[in-house]
Order: C-alpha cells, then structure tokens, then sequence
C-alpha cells in the first residue's frame, strides 16, 4: 500500500475518532516514511516544504492517537519524533506554522507533571525558546499555561487550586465512556480544558498530587483520624483511603491513621524544623480548602 493511500486511511480514522484503526497503520506509515528519507527532517534547499508539513501532521497524529490510548511512552517517542520538525526554520515560518504543535506541547508538559519529573519539566521549557517560543508566550497560550500554573502550584504547594480546577472540568464534563475502537469526552460548553486530551490526566495528576500530600504527612504527623486524612487528599471514597493507608504501609486503628513506622526521625536531619513548617502549612492549608468543599457539598 502506498504512502499516499496509507496517509489518507490514516486521516479518515483519525477524524472518526477510530484510534485502534489509526493505531495499527502508523507503523506500516513510518516505514513509508523512512524509506522517502522523510522521518527526520532536513535544512536542505532541495526539500519540499509540503513533505515535510505532511510527514510533521502524520507525526502528530500518532501523538493524539497514543494519548488517546493511554499509550504515554509512545506519545513521548512521538513528541520526540516531533521537535526536530518544530524547530526547523523552513517550518516556523508563518503559512507553514503548525496547529497542534502548542497542544501536544503542553499535553507532553502534563505528562512530566504526573511523573513528578519536575527538572525535566524545566528543561522542556527551556529548550522552547527553540521553537521560538518566548515566557509571554508560555504563559499567554490556551494550551502551554496550564502545565505552567500547574507547576507553579505544585512547586507552592497550593495544591487545592489543581484540585478545584480539575473538579470543575470533571464536573461540567459526562462520564468519559472507553471502547475498542477510541476514547472519547464529551464536554458542555463550561469545560475548563481547551481540549479533551487534557482530562486524560487528571486522575494522574490527582495521584501525583495525593502521593506528594501523604509523603508529607508521614514527615510531619504521627497520626491523624481517618476522615481529615480523607479530606487532606482530596479521596471522595473511603476504599481509596484504606488503599492509600495499605500502599503506604501505615496501620488504622479505631479510625485513626498511625504513621509511626514511617516517622521521620527529627534530630537526624538538617533543617528539619523549617520544612516540617512549610510541610504543615501546605497540609493545613489542603485540610481548610477540603473542610470548606465538604461543607458545600
């Protein structure tokens, strides 16, 4: 099958949104596209922009079609396929722009975020400049400024802003309903997202947020009845909080979470006092935030 046909097959499913079908035909795609010399882009004169902006939307295609299976280390492959295409100059140019690049960009920044890898989170950010892409335009973007706030909260501990974002967007979203064929969101005209890539990631970011939050309490407490450690990680269940209490090793006992066994030993540690601070205001913090959102409910 040619490249062009496969191309087309390619697009046809994509815009069904059939991504198990898009799935199977990036491979027999890429083979076509190594065998062109077109998977990695060139600066020479003699290419022909239109290869490269076709080879570059086949590329982000696959992004989307991973993503939206949940296939994160090969959505990464393909971010990384990506760049060499977002940075060539022929490709910056304004008629040849692409339209998802900021998209799968910050699609990609969230899936640091949920890894908790924040210093490759930075020298992403960094390396953007590359892409001509200057702070104002980081943080002006509909898409780049989310992971960017995102950080920024995490790094201050305002965790509760994440969570009440996130909420909203699942609260004016209907239940994401999963098939064989795709994954698909649907969204009333309140979501807080600019695309539905983007609620994929909540529950990792939640988890992301809810392992740092516990992490802390076992520096800082050593224990604390069961429902404010409900309400601290933001757990709408009591089963995900006995899971929590399990993976973490701790022991309930008439309702009341113990963290001895993992407690930090103070006089041990340098500067201890000033963090074990920072540590109880974020979690006091969360538990005022989490208290109010109770009470609302």
């Amino acid at each position: 099958m040619s490249l062009e046909t496969l191309t087309t097959k390619l697009t046809e499913n994509f815009s069904k949104e059939d991504y198990e079908s898009c799935y199977k035909l990036l491979t027999p795609i890429k083979i076509q596209l190594i065998e062109h010399n077109l998977l990695v882009p060139s600066n020479q004169s003699n290419i022909n922009p239109n290869d490269l902006i076709i080879t570059r939307a086949i590329l982000e295609i696959g992004a989307l079609v991973s993503i939206n299976l949940l296939k994160m280390q090969e959505f990464s492959n393909f971010i990384t396929q990506l760049k060499p295409f977002y940075e060539l100059k022929l490709l910056n140019k304004e008629e040849f722009k692409s339209n998802e690049k900021n998209k799968l960009l910050s699609l990609y920044l969230l899936l640091l975020l949920t890894r908790d890898d924040l210093a490759l989170f930075h020298i992403e950010l960094e390396s953007f400049k590359n892409f001509n892409l200057n702070i104002d335009d980081l943080e002006n973007d509909e898409f780049l400024s989310i992971p960017i706030k995102f950080e920024k909260w995490i790094i201050d501990g305002d965790f509760n802003k994440i969570f009440e974002i996130l909420s909203l967007s699942s609260s004016s979203s209907s239940s994401s309903s999963s098939s064989k064929t795709a994954i698909t969101t649907t969204t009333t005209k309140n979501q807080k997202f600019p695309c539905k890539e983007f609620n994929l990631f909540e529950n990792e970011l939640l988890n992301s947020i809810r392992i740092n939050i516990a992490t802390n309490l076992e520096k800082v407490y050593k224990n604390l009845p069961i429902e404010n450690f409900k309400l601290i990680l933001f757990l709408k269940e009591i089963s995900e909080t006995y899971e929590y209490i399990e993976n973490f090793n701790w022991t309930l006992n008439n309702g009341i979470v113990d963290f001895t066994k993992k407690n930090f030993k103070i006089d041990e540690e340098n500067n201890i006092i000033d963090e074990i601070n920072d540590e109880k205001t974020i979690i006091k913090n969360s538990l005022i935030y989490a208290t109010e959102m109770e009470s609302i409910i």
